[in-house]
């Protein structure tokens, strides 16, 4: 199962607007064409997906992947959005957080960490309990078992991203801990390549993706040299829990 994870394209109601000087939606298009060439069963948006948080932003966000790709979506909301309009504009098309989803035979969860009024995030004790009782699911329970949110949940080691990361990290990974299932923890937020282990568990990947329109000064090298460029990333899960991944990295539009 591949899973084409994009993060941070600031959209916002201008087919035309700028962010941060540079054109959001072109950078968005442009990583959905490129990532649709690989085949991916899942696109995976974590995150801060309209900046201006319009009803007109997230039109466009799905013009955009309407018109890219034809695979399933799942899309989460980050601290720049609005949840409320995020879901009346896409969640009856597409999975929106939270959500327990089933893709080629691996097990995705989708966490929401929007916290309203802070750019700082968290999940919250009804979506945390909410999270345990999935867990404890005896369908799926021994699923390889991915799961996404757009706040890093640890600290990344940078104090002002660090500052606003998720603020109940101790409470998701009490939860997650003893999972064995758990193959990947995936995130954005960070707008840079991040990549651990979690839980002292070389089997649990924790992958943050940058962002689609522009990066942040990176806390770890990119492997591919080209820490400025938009970004995502490609993993590939197989049925025995088995996890390869690599970053795209594409020029500037």
């Amino acid at each position: 199962m591949r899973i084409l994870q994009l993060s941070d394209p600031h959209l916002v109601a201008a087919d035309q607007g700028l962010v941060r000087g540079r054109p959001a939606l072109a950078h968005f298009e442009r990583a959905l064409q490129l990532g649709g060439t690989l085949n991916p069963d899942l696109v995976l948006v974590t995150g801060d997906l309209c900046q201006d948080e319009s009803w007109g932003g997230y039109v466009r966000l799905r013009r955009a992947l309407i018109q890219h790709l034809r695979c399933s979506v799942a899309l989460l909301p980050g601290n720049h959005d609005h949840p409320l309009l995020l879901d009346a504009v896409l969640g009856r098309t597409w999975a929106t957080a939270p959500a327990d989803l089933l893709v080629q035979g691996v097990r995705v969860l989708l966490l929401s960490s929007h916290r309203v009024g802070s750019a700082a995030g968290v999940l919250g004790s009804l979506q945390l309990q909410w999270l345990a009782e999935r867990l404890q699911c005896s369908e799926r329970r021994d699923l390889p078992l991915v799961v996404a949110l757009h706040h890093p949940p640890i600290a990344i080691g940078d104090a002002g991203m660090d500052a606003i990361g998720l603020l109940d990290q101790a409470s998701l990974e009490e939860l997650l801990r003893p999972h064995r299932a758990l193959r990947a923890v995936l995130f954005g937020h960070i707008h840079q390549h991040l990549q651990g282990a979690w839980f002292m568990r070389p089997d649990v990947l924790l992958l943050g993706c940058p962002s689609t329109l522009c990066s942040f000064k990176a806390v770890q090298p990119c492997p591919l040299g080209r820490a400025d460029d938009p970004e995502g990333r490609l993993l590939e899960l197989r049925p025995d829990g088995a996890v390869q991944h690599r970053l795209l990295r594409w020029s500037s539009v």
